[in-house]
């Protein structure tokens, strides 16, 4: 049986290294300001959407075998289970009665979280961490404590420039913040570090076998319905 990996993802990664790198050529041949700025300000929002195209990827594409291979997500996994599985202090039926007449009630489910962390944009930290803890990625993996501030700082810098761009453009003469060519480069260097490391972190679960305690997620004892091995 063929090993599973990461694919797609890394394909993105090579594709925005690629068009940055285009980008970098045409900042050298470039002397208005203005312009300058402008091919500034899209490194940081290309970087920053990258990544998020990246992970989004790598939810769609390899959640489910790294969910089959590591304990940690298989935890998550339950984790997620009993919090849908909830509606206050009842039994939220809906998804009870959605997983037990799924024809395989643990990609149903699997398929649930997917779509749950991939619906919210993925520029921030919080949510590459987030995201994370659900492939059981811890974030010394992702970004080391120095460069956890860069990814924070890229990350609000990305923020900065979109609410600059959501001004009424009826104003006459917006001051867009200036960005300098250090500044642009420690966002894109970051954001490709952590990608990276995510591709890596993942292909890195992937080469497991699958672990031979992957319950069932449903089981019956004396005539009740739980959930996994709880």
């Amino acid at each position: 049986m063929k090993t599973p990996s990461a694919e797609k993802s890394p394909k993105i990664l090579d594709t925005i290294r690629l068009n940055i790198g285009s980008l970098k050529q045409l900042l050298d041949t470039v002397n208005d300001d203005q312009t300058r700025q402008n091919i500034l300000r899209s490194i940081i929002l290309f970087s920053c959407s990258g990544i998020d195209a990246i992970v989004k990827q790598l939810i769609m594409e390899t959640l489910e075998p790294v969910i089959e291979r590591d304990e940690g997500a298989q935890e998550q996994l339950r984790v997620f289970a009993q919090r849908k599985l909830k509606n206050g202090s009842e039994v939220n039926y809906v998804i009870l009665a959605e997983l037990l007449t799924a024809k395989n009630s643990r990609k149903h489910l699997i398929g649930m979280l997917k779509k749950e962390l991939s619906f919210d944009s993925l520029q921030s930290s919080e949510q590459l961490f987030k995201v994370a803890s659900f492939f059981n990625i811890s974030t010394d993996k992702l970004v080391d404590k120095e460069a956890r501030d860069n990814l924070k700082k890229a990350f609000k810098t990305r923020n900065t420039i979109i609410h600059q761009m959501d001004v009424d453009l009826d104003q006459k003469d917006i001051k867009y913040f200036e960005h300098s060519i250090d500044e642009v480069e420690m966002v894109f260097s970051t954001i490709e570090t952590v990608a990276q490391n995510y591709i890596d972190a993942v292909n890195e679960v992937l080469k497991q076998d699958i672990t031979k305690d992957y319950a069932p997620l449903f089981s019956v004892d004396n005539g009740v319905l739980v959930i996994g091995d709880s």
